[in-house]
């Protein structure tokens, strides 16, 4: 029986086996197994490694499970002040190496006739960046709160605030993340 996941939108993905130029094996998630043979799916997943479905758009990639820096009790802290919020239902917690991102759900809608791919009404969900929460290197267990700065000149996240207390941050901004506020955010 190959491996197989189940993403959020319940598409299923399977675990392909695939030799390298240089005989080496090579694994991948791949969603469409009809042109492959039955004999390049993995029966199992290999010591260390680990399916990962894309907060955005629940694409799904295999990997190396990472050696993380945060704690479960640090996402909990996130995920229980999230909880409070009550104009935020759908969200997703990502725990990274040296991190925790918040993403948002948006919801796209389409209300045509198309009859070239034959759909009538279409709901797409997709997630957005929210805030995120990195564990500084350099300064120890201190915490740097950052939004997303969406603006071509900087594409990136930006820091709000440092504190040494993660609870401190998340109840102070996490009010914000479904609000037009967040942007009036600076550092």
């Amino acid at each position: 029986m190959p491996v197989e996941y189940i993403n959020r939108i319940n598409v299923k993905y399977y675990l392909k086996i695939a030799p390298t130029k240089t005989g080496k094996i090579q694994y991948c998630a791949i969603s469409n197994i009809r042109k492959t043979n039955p004999a390049d799916l993995a029966d199992e997943i290999p010591s260390g490694f680990e399916f990962y479905e894309i907060p955005e758009n629940a694409m799904v990639v295999f990997r190396k499970i990472p050696t993380y820096n945060i704690s479960e009790e640090e996402v909990e802290i996130i995920d229980s002040v999230m909880k409070k919020h009550e104009t935020v239902s759908d969200y997703i917690i990502d725990k990274g190496v040296n991190d925790i991102t918040i993403y948002t759900a948006r919801i796209e809608k389409y209300d045509r006739d198309d009859m070239l791919f034959g759909f009538r009404k279409r709901i797409i969900w997709y997630y957005d960046k929210g805030l995120r929460f990195e564990k500084s290197r350099k300064k120890g267990d201190k915490y740097n709160v950052q939004r997303f700065c969406y603006r071509s000149c900087v594409d990136d996240w930006i820091i709000i605030e440092s504190n040494d207390d993660l609870r401190y941050l998340a109840e102070k901004y996490c009010y914000h993340i479904d609000k037009e506020s967040i942007y009036n955010l600076r550092c």
